[in-house]
């Protein structure tokens, strides 16, 4: 009986795992994922950005421990924070980099300031795209002078 109950036990695991679970959908284009991300960061939304952002390996909230990520989502929403944004160009790729894509992205806080943000788009080895650098250092800090 044992071995029976090991193998029902392991068929049933296969069964369950395998796929992104739902409400998590996987953005399929680098435009996609900007604009999904970008909202989550309007929305406040860190749970929803965890998913969005991340490196090749996949999304962040997949693999990254959740006191660090919350840490790190938290400082990113604060500077990208905005009213409003638009994409000034891009995607741009890199030669030799097909998995790589960067977007100049303005960027309208609510506080009346305007600036360009460079975003990297990174393809993820499950084949969708994720945000993997905003480049913050080139960010005006949250609540200082807006720099352009």
């Amino acid at each position: 009986m044992r071995p029976r109950l090991t193998v029902l036990v392991a068929l049933g695991t296969l069964a369950c795992g395998g796929g992104p679970g739902p409400g998590k959908p996987v953005p399929q284009s680098p435009q996609e994922t900007l604009a999904q991300f970008m909202s989550a960061v309007k929305a406040n939304d860190l749970s929803r950005m965890g998913t969005l952002w991340g490196s090749d390996r996949g999304p962040a909230a997949d693999w990254m421990k959740g006191n660090e990520l919350k840490e790190r989502l938290t400082v990113i929403q604060k500077y990208l924070a905005h009213a409003g944004y638009r994409v000034v160009e891009g995607p741009l790729r890199e030669p030799g980099h097909d998995d790589t894509q960067t977007f100049r992205v303005e960027v309208q806080r609510v506080t009346a300031c305007t600036f360009v943000a460079p975003m990297d788009l990174v393809r993820t080895k499950g084949g969708g795209w994720v945000v993997n650098d905003v480049h913050l250092g080139s960010l005006p800090t949250p609540g200082g002078t807006c720099r352009k």
